[in-house]
């Protein structure tokens, strides 16, 4: 027997991930998932457009192989899908690329792919990103939605894995600049060995080496230095002094997000949609440093006690998951036109 099958995309700063699901019990089909390079279409469009097709062929060709159907619905949440104009190149390239799989499909930002995946279309919640960058999303139950911080890189994104090796870099800097080179060398030995010997690391602990990799070098080079920081902040035998450290960094940062998360309340109060006692709002935190670092999502949630709205936090639903979402809107739609 054939069976039809759904996409999902989710496509980040770091990697691209597809995976398929069975449109009739909307479960995931083994062995289809795949993964591909970064498909943030800001950074490097006409290379995120080769990541996304490259998952989505092999994706579609790992389900159709077990189902014997065709694609329903594709969906597709890319990093920095707002910064490009439908009419550009890179863009018209993706849309003609995803057409081949499915004649339907839906597109969106990585964001709300997740907030999509964890809410349904009619139901209050929000969505605290941390990953390689960071946002605050919050879906109202008119489906209007709310966002906060996610500026980038040059604006904020604090809390995010881009932003905590940021600061421990200038912590590194400041100790250079005071001449303390001995205090210097000891936390960048301890940073380096704290992560996988294959993550690109600074040549060396110099003041013109460590700039040049932070300003030169794609973000997600710099991101992927954060769970370094955050094994020296759990422990890992580190003296204390750079525990005490890492720590503070990941507080700072989580600290940062936490505000984000306030101003999104202050707004839904300003609007008379503020979570109360008895209706708390339902918080779901996501993004690959928040999912793999407990630590942070612990000073996160000390943070935003200070804020002192009601809120009950859920475990994270995989983003593909949107995509079952978005097929049954789109079945809705296509219900209404006939």
């Amino acid at each position: 027997m054939t069976a039809d099958y759904l996409i999902a995309v989710d496509a980040g700063g770091t990697k691209t991930r597809a995976l398929a699901y069975r449109a009739d019990d909307f479960t995931p089909i083994p062995d289809s998932e795949t993964l591909a390079g970064p498909g943030n279409l800001a950074d490097s469009p006409e290379d995120a457009v080769r990541s996304i097709l490259d998952g989505v062929a092999r994706c579609s060709e790992a389900a159709k192989v077990v189902t014997g159907g065709s694609c329903l619905h594709l969906t597709l949440g890319a990093a920095g899908f707002s910064a490009l104009k439908p009419d550009s190149p890179a863009m018209v390239l993706l849309d003609k690329g995803l057409a081949l799989f499915s004649p339907y499909g839906t597109r969106v930002n990585d964001a709300l792919l997740a907030l999509h995946a964890n809410f349904d279309t009619d139901e209050a919640g929000m969505i605290v990103i941390s990953g390689t960058g960071s946002a605050v999303f919050c879906q109202e139950h008119d489906m209007r939605f709310r966002r906060a911080g996610g500026w980038g890189n040059l604006l904020g994104d604090g809390g995010s894995a881009f932003s905590v090796s940021r600061d421990a870099v200038r912590r590194l800097l400041a100790l250079l600049d005071e001449g303390r080179n001995g205090d210097a060398e000891a936390f960048f030995a301890l940073w380096r060995d704290a992560l996988s010997p294959e993550v690109p690391f600074f040549a060396s602990c110099a003041t013109g080496t460590l700039i040049a990799f932070a300003m030169h070098r794609p973000k997600r080079d710099l991101a992927a230095l954060a769970p370094g920081i955050a094994a020296l902040a759990e422990g890992n035998g580190a003296p204390e002094e750079i525990r005490q450290c890492a720590r503070q960094i990941l507080s700072e940062e989580m600290a940062a997000l936490a505000a984000d998360t306030g101003r999104l309340f202050a707004a839904l109060d300003r609007q008379g949609c503020a979570p109360c006692a008895d209706h708390p709002l339902p918080v779901v935190l996501t993004g690959g440093f928040f999912t793999h670092n407990p630590l942070c999502r612990a000073l996160f949630r000390d943070h935003l006690a200070g804020y002192a709205a009601p809120v009950v936090f859920r475990e994270a639903a995989d983003p593909t998951r949107a995509v079952i979402r978005h097929y049954r809107e789109s079945l809705r739609r296509r219900e209404c036109e006939q």
